[in-house]
């Protein structure tokens, strides 16, 4: 389940400053997306207590039984939505003509 230094994620990479000129209303929801689906990749190569470790849990003010039930939602739906947030980050990119797109090495290094 641990990610090897060897092994490649397909992050996506978003313009965003190239957005915000471009279609700034569509910045927050494009965002939103580019984080679900970075999210979810990252959470099937990582354990889960590497994100309670660093603080990655947007639901640690919330009582137990809610955490539960979010993680538990996430854990369901991640990898249906996954494919439909790369789909709206795709159309991102051919509509306002924006760098948006998987992560390459040249990128990552930059």
């Amino acid at each position: 389940m641990g990610c090897s230094p060897r092994e490649n994620v397909p992050l996506y990479e978003l313009d965003i400053d190239e957005l915000r000129r471009k279609a700034n209303p569509v910045l927050p929801y494009a965002v939103f997306a580019l984080l679900r689906y970075n999210l979810s990749l990252i959470a099937d190569v990582l354990p889960t207590s590497a994100f309670r470790d660093c603080g990655l849990d947007p639901d640690r003010w919330y009582p137990l039984p809610r955490r539960l039930l979010s993680t538990a939602r996430f854990a369901l739906t991640h990898h249906r939505q996954r494919e439909h947030n790369r789909q709206t980050l795709d159309t991102v990119r051919d509509r306002f003509d924006v760098r948006c797109g998987p992560l390459t090495d040249s990128a990552a290094i930059a």
